[in-house]
């Protein structure tokens, strides 16, 4: 059975890619740098912007604003480049990346604040860190101005969801993502489930 054609439409993605299991997505630091380089030259180059980003072991996920027609290609080069680079220091051949990316699109506000808060508890669900502010390898930290680095991020689409002005903002988003009874398990179903294709 051939499969799905991929959304091109502009707009909101929630994009994630594995690893050929079992091997990990990343095997130490080195390697998170080198995709976090990756993903900056792709921005430079590709019509998307990043609005959040999220590496754990054995997977990424991140949300991008892609122009149309632009998601595709910019997830082939970020995805290519990555694992050209990685099997190169490991010494290793083969697939580093586990298949097709998924490719969500993100319809509306409420589903964008869904997934943002689902990808940033993602580290804690997988016991990478101990709440999601705390996730090193998550540019949530930076977005609500914990942390420095992620300069490449722009979350004023998530962060203009909470009003105005921004301080107040950023303690809404807060509020939102880190209260213990955010925790998510699984992925939040999407609204128009029919129309989207993974």
């Amino acid at each position: 059975m051939a499969r799905p054609p991929r959304p091109v439409h502009e707009g909101l993605y929630h994009v994630a890619t594995g690893s050929t299991r079992p091997d990990p997505f990343f095997r130490d630091n080195v390697d998170r740098r080198s995709f976090l380089a990756e993903l900056e030259t792709m921005l430079e180059l590709e019509d998307v912007v990043c609005v959040f980003v999220c590496l754990l072991r054995t997977h990424y996920h991140a949300i991008f604003d892609a122009a149309e027609g632009a998601l595709p290609q910019a997830m082939q080069r970020l995805n290519w480049h990555y694992a050209r680079a990685t099997n190169r220091r490991h010494g290793r051949r083969g697939h580093a990346v586990g298949g097709r990316y998924m490719g969500k699109p993100i319809l509306d506000d409420a589903y964008l604040l869904e997934v943002y808060r689902y990808v940033a508890w993602n580290p804690v669900e997988a016991g990478e860190a101990t709440r999601p502010q705390d996730a090193r390898w998550s540019s949530y930290a930076t977005t609500v101005g914990l942390r420095g680095g992620y300069e490449f991020v722009d979350a004023s689409r998530v962060v203009g969801c909470f009003g105005r002005p921004r301080s107040a903002a950023l303690e809404r988003l807060r509020g939102f993502v880190e209260a213990p009874s955010a925790a998510r398990a699984s992925e939040p179903s999407p609204p128009h489930a029919a129309r989207l294709v993974a």
